[in-house]
Formats: structure tokens, C-alpha cells, sequence
């Protein structure tokens, strides 16, 4: 949805004016901006570029302006792969609207720059505080980072502006479960509900809500409801997968969780919960198998990779185990986790002298080095 609606903003046509510069000099930012303010069309803008081509300076406003005017991809790539640095997306101009913001969001966004993007909606909230809009947007970002008290302080000022929207009310109860707060988040998934009662994203709001509070026979029951009204969206497998594998019902769940896979085959997190299913069943080659994909999709996730190495070691794939041990204690020095497993994973493999000094205390281990 955020996405939706930040590239709107961007499709916004600016007033027509037929004016075109005649000068043969290559295009450079600031001519692009001018054109953009007297009101060129989006065709008057590429056919001036491309007529005179453009300057070797790929910077930020020229990119920003080219996109405001909706301009080509291949006009588009052509600046962004000139011969200049790009380090951000900063917003050269400035329309006088109170959507402007979205147009920078949008392209920090495009340049993974999050902390640019949530520095202009901070900005953004207090020039617009009564803008329910605003605060939903911010709430999505703050969501997307994860600092759920900012998010949740957000969320609850779009609802209280907007208490008709349903997606304030939906996001709200996302953040609420992702802070475990489970009275909140049924609440909110009961407003989203009664103001979208066919739509089945407010099913699976419900029935991550009712999950949060331990009713799984409710969170099937809703889950069920939204693969009714819409079997496309890969969170309700992902949601009946973790129901049935809580009630021991391990076919059901794998057969879920592979439905959701097949849908959405970029979240490392139903590769996890699939790779639960397969190891708490005794399944390690299938466990380990999908471990190995959500490292793959996120390599960073240090409990990923933990879980990944402690599948090694129960399947006594002992070398496999140590190297993700020690990759991981790279990554992380103080995991004390994966140092335990570490040197459970050397003395079964038979390296009790390398286990006994990675357990000694550092005084010990320089002592035992001279």
C-alpha cells in the first residue's frame, strides 16, 4: 500500500506551458528544475534532453526532476549510470502541495536510504500535524524499522485523526502485535473488520491478533475466512501453517507453509517456520535444507544462521556446524549461545583440546598460548 501510494504522488502532472529553451548546451540539473516549475509537459522535458543530451553530472536533483516529470526508463537509467556520484536522494524541488513529501520519500525508498526517509516524515509531522496521512505513512516506516514505540505513538495518531480509515486501524494492530500487545491488536483487528468486513487482509490481521492471545481455534477460523474471500495472499498460509504446527497436526503445516513458500518465495521467515516443523518432527534434511534458503534470503539474521548451525549439529553434520559457529561468532563476538554450541560442536567432532580452550577464561587461554 505505501508503495502504491508514494509513486502516485509521483505520477502527479504538472501545468502545461509550452515553452522550450532553443540554447544547444547539454542538459544540467537546474535547466530540468526550471523547465519543471514553468510547467513543462513530461514529452517537452525528454524531447529537450534528448535533442541535447545531458550533462556528465548525474546528481540528485537532475534524477529527482526527471522522475517528478515521469520521464522514460531509459531516460531514467541513462542519468543514473552517468559518471557521477549518488550517494542520496534529495528532493531539489519543492511544489506547493501538501503531498511534496511523498516525492522524497519515495526516492529514498528507491535508494534503500530509510534513514532519509523517516528524517523527512519526522519533518513532515510537525509541519502537518492534523494530517492523518502523514502520521500513517511515518507509522509504515517506523513499522518497516522496527521501533515499535515510535510506530505504535504513530499509528495512534492516525487513527485518532482518521478513526474512519481502516487501514490507521489496521496498522495499528500490526504494531500492537509485533509489540505484544494483544488487547490492542484485537481491538484495532476488530475495527478493520467492521469497517472492511469482505476484505481478507482484515481476516489476517484478526488471526495474527487472536494468535498473539493464544486463541488458535479463533486465528484458524479467521484465517480460514480470508483464504475464502482471497487465497492469493501468502500470509494466510504462512498463519494456518504456525496454527497447525502448534496443535501437532505436522502434514497440515507443511503443506500450508510449502503453499505460502509458493506464493512468496522471498521471506526467509516461512523458510524458518517450515524448517521448525521439519526438526521438531526429527526431519533434519529438510530442516536443514530450508534453514540454508532463509540464510540465503537473510544472511545477516544472526538467529537464522543459529538455527541453521544447531540443525547441523543435531544431524551431526559436525564440520558444517562449527564453520557456521564460528561464522557467526565473527558476526557476533558475544553470542554466549553460539559459544556453547560451539564447543559442543568440537567435542563431538572429537576436538576436545580446541573445546577446552575456546571454554577457558581469557586469563587461562593466554596462559595455555605461552
Amino acid at each position: 500500500m505505501l508503495t502504491l501510494v508514494l509513486f502516485a504522488a509521483l505520477a502527479i502532472p504538472p501545468q502545461q506551458i509550452n515553452v522550450i529553451s532553443e540554447a544547444n548546451a547539454p542538459v544540467v540539473p537546474d535547466q530540468v528544475l526550471a523547465w519543471q516549475l514553468e510547467g513543462l509537459t513530461q514529452e517537452e522535458i525528454q524531447d529537450e534532453v534528448g535533442r541535447r543530451g545531458l550533462t556528465q553530472c548525474a546528481d540528485e536533483p537532475l534524477l529527482n526532476a526527471l522522475s517528478a516529470a515521469r520521464a522514460n526508463p531509459e531516460t531514467v537509467k541513462a542519468v543514473r549510470h552517468a559518471k557521477a556520484p549518488c550517494p542520496f536522494w534529495r528532493l531539489g524541488l519543492r511544489l506547493p502541495g501538501p503531498n511534496d513529501y511523498l516525492y522524497e520519500v519515495a526516492g529514498a525508498i528507491l535508494w534503500s536510504d530509510w534513514g532519509h526517509a523517516l528524517h523527512t516524515m519526522e519533518v513532515e509531522v510537525g509541519k502537518q500535524p492534523r494530517n492523518p496521512d502523514v502520521r500513517l505513512v511515518y507509522a509504515h516506516l517506523l513499522r518497516m524499522s522496527e521501533d515499535w514505540i515510535t510506530a505504535y505513538d504513530a499509528a495512534t495518531g492516525a487513527v485518532a485523526l482518521a478513526p474512519q480509515s481502516p487501514y490507521a486501524h489496521a496498522l495499528r494492530s500490526t504494531i500492537c502485535y509485533h509489540a505484544q500487545l494483544p488487547q490492542c491488536a484485537v481491538h484495532e483487528a476488530v475495527q478493520f473488520l467492521k469497517l472492511r468486513p469482505e476484505d481478507a487482509a482484515a481476516y489476517i490481521v484478526l488471526g495474527h491478533a487472536n494468535e498473539l492471545l493464544g486463541y488458535d481455534a479463533e486465528a484458524l477460523l479467521a484465517y480460514c475466512e480470508a483464504r475464502r474471500l482471497h487465497p492469493g495472499y501468502a500470509e494466510i498460509h504462512e498463519g494456518l501453517g504456525r496454527v497447525h504446527a502448534r496443535q501437532g497436526e505436522f502434514e497440515k503445516a507443511v503443506t500450508a507453509l510449502e503453499e505460502a513458500i509458493r506464493l512468496d518465495g522471498n521471506q526467509a521467515d516461512y523458510y524458518a517456520e517450515l524448517a521448525s516443523v521439519y526438526q521438531a518432527e526429527g526431519y533434519m534434511p529438510q530442516a536443514i535444507k530450508n534453514w540454508q534458503k532463509a540464510k540465503e534470503l537473510e544472511p545477516d539474521r544472526e538467529e537464522i544462521s543459529l538455527a541453521l548451525a544447531n540443525a547441523y549439529l543435531a544431524a551431526e553434520h559436525y564440520a558444517e556446524a562449527i564453520r557456521e559457529y564460528k561464522e557467526l561468532l565473527v558476526k557476533a563476538p558475544e553470542m554466549d549461545k553460539a559459544k556453547t554450541q560451539l564447543v559442543k560442536a568440537l567435542r563431538a567432532d572429537g576436538r576436545t583440546e580446541e573445546a577446552n580452550e575456546m571454554n577457558a577464561e581469557p586469563e587461562e587461554r593466554l596462559s595455555q598460548q605461552h
